[in-house]
């Protein structure tokens, strides 16, 4: 942008200078073909007056060229207040975009601790146990504390996934290990249908949820060969 704006600075600066060469010429013309000025004094005088015009021009053009010049430096530096303006200004908005995701997560922690909260008070009593829906087949309470119990270990590492703590070999990884254990191969075999309705649509919970169903598989694939 700014090797254009010289350009064209130049451009006028060039075709203002033709132009006026070419108005001094064809002026002279004009006066030679005069005969009234055909006279030694008058051409004396008129020597001076081409001598004075002469200085004249390049003092204007000088003008003109350092007119044009200053024009540029004020470009120049409008220019760069602008880019500076911008950058702050995407500097802002990216401060405001990771303070609002932080604000979110931490929501969210506050939200699932809040549930494990819930959770843990019915591991604990067989009464509010019974407050809970059931999971598939889990209808002696022992195998629903399991299945609550391992609802807590799957949603802790959808957390830490959706959290950014782990990456997406990692937390399969993680999933393929947890997936050794039955009671959880059972307790994902049972809740299939409630993560097709809660997580249906896509998402960081959904691309979780397919990420364990294929460690899950992978899981059952190596115990089968086993």
């Amino acid at each position: 942008m700014a090797g254009s704006s010289r350009m064209r600075e130049a451009c006028i600066l060039g075709i203002t200078t033709i132009a006026s060469c070419l108005g001094s010429f064809g002026l002279t013309l004009l006066l030679t073909s005069v005969p009234a000025v055909q006279s030694t004094a008058i051409g004396n005088a008129g020597q001076a007056y081409g001598a004075a015009a002469a200085a004249t021009s390049v003092v204007v053009l000088i003008y003109i060229a350092r007119t044009f010049r200053h024009q540029s430096d004020e470009s120049r530096m409008h220019r760069e207040v602008l880019e500076a303006q911008t950058a702050e200004l995407c500097l802002q908005r990216e401060s405001s975009q990771g303070q609002h995701k932080t604000v979110q997560r931490s929501a969210e922690a506050a939200v699932r601790a809040r549930h494990i909260k819930l959770l843990e008070m019915a591991i604990k009593d067989p009464v509010l146990m019974q407050c809970w829906p059931i999971y598939g087949i889990a209808d002696s309470e022992e195998l629903r504390k399991q299945y609550i119990y391992c609802n807590l270990i799957i949603s802790h590492h959808c957390m830490c996934y959706e959290l950014g703590y782990f990456t997406d070999e990692e937390v399969e990884q993680t999933l393929y290990h947890t997936f050794s254990n039955s009671v959880v191969r059972k307790f994902w075999e049972a809740t299939r249908p409630a993560r097709t309705r809660t997580a249906r649509h896509g998402g960081q919970m959904r691309k979780f949820y397919d990420m364990a169903e294929l460690a899950y598989l992978r899981q059952l694939s190596d115990e089968g060969v086993a």
